[in-house]
């Protein structure tokens, strides 16, 4: 499965701990034993033949199946144990998932855990294509036909460079700044904006880009201002590299939340890192 998912023999030993050569020899003698041929190998890479894709469309429900009594069978007898594939945004993944999952493997060593990163706007379709089975995110709306768990909301604040010289904390008083901003596409930049249009303010944005990390080194290099969730400059405040105010005119939050495929039962180890999310937002 490993291999058809990579689309190579590298890349499916090296998650599943074996070697190139060994996860060869164990496709040949598969191969052999069945009397087919399931790859192609092309180049590089390798492709499922029309035998091989129909093996693992068949294979794939029997040992999802199979996994699920296993985990199951283990949650009846008190342990937790199994995988779980989340996806989050950077800015989640940097400031909050640390602390949540340090705490959450050190309670449940027989979990597997494998992380992606991804924008808010992708998560979603990733979870409606199976290809992750939680996604910690935030949402401009309810998302229509996938399972949401409320977790916790962010303010966003203006960040400025440690010494500017303005105090106000109105927007107003900024509109002849430069500003480093989120770009359009993201549900934090649709959510400023909105607020912005609502207050019938314009800023003078000279810089876009998708990283909150990246756009904290220009503010802290004096390029300009920024609006970010507090708790992507919280660590940067206490160190006093940068500076981070709420706007009295410019209230602006965004709710984070877990998001799953409700078509699907939940496997124990996702239920119990929902809680342990939960657990950090209150």
């Amino acid at each position: 499965m490993s291999v058809a998912r990579h689309g190579s023999f590298t890349k499916a030993a090296q998650e599943l701990g074996l070697s190139q050569p060994a996860l060869s020899r164990q496709v040949m003698s598969l191969e052999k034993q069945l009397g087919v041929k399931l790859f192609d190998r092309v180049g590089r890479s390798v492709r499922l033949t029309s035998v091989g894709e129909e093996l693992v469309n068949k294979m794939t429900p029997l040992l999802e199946d199979i996994s699920r009594l296993t985990v199951n069978l283990a949650a009846a007898g008190g342990t937790t144990s199994g995988r779980v594939r989340l996806g989050a945004t950077e800015s989640v993944a940097v400031h909050a998932l640390p602390s949540i999952l340090r705490g959450f493997l050190q309670s449940n060593k027989r979990v597997a855990l494998r992380m992606v990163c991804q924008t808010s706007e992708l998560l979603p379709d990733m979870i409606n294509a199976g290809d992750i089975d939680l996604a910690v995110t935030a949402v401009e709306h309810d998302t229509l036909g996938l399972r949401m768990e409320e977790l916790w909301d962010e303010e966003l604040v203006l960040v400025l460079p440690v010494g500017h010289q303005a105090r106000s904390r109105n927007i107003k008083t900024y509109v002849d700044e430069d500003f480093i901003l989120l770009p359009l596409h993201t549900i934090t930049r649709r959510l400023i904006d909105k607020a912005l249009r609502e207050e019938s303010v314009n800023l003078n944005v000279v810089l876009e880009h998708a990283s909150p990390e990246v756009i904290k080194a220009m503010v802290s290099a004096g390029m300009g201002l920024a609006i970010l969730p507090e708790p992507t400059v919280r660590r940067e405040v206490r160190r006093g590299e940068l500076s981070a105010w709420p706007l009295n005119d410019l209230k602006v939050s965004r709710k984070i939340v877990a998001l799953s495929d409700p078509r699907r039962e939940p496997w124990p180890a996702e239920e119990a890192l929902l809680k342990a999310l939960k657990s950090y937002a209150r």
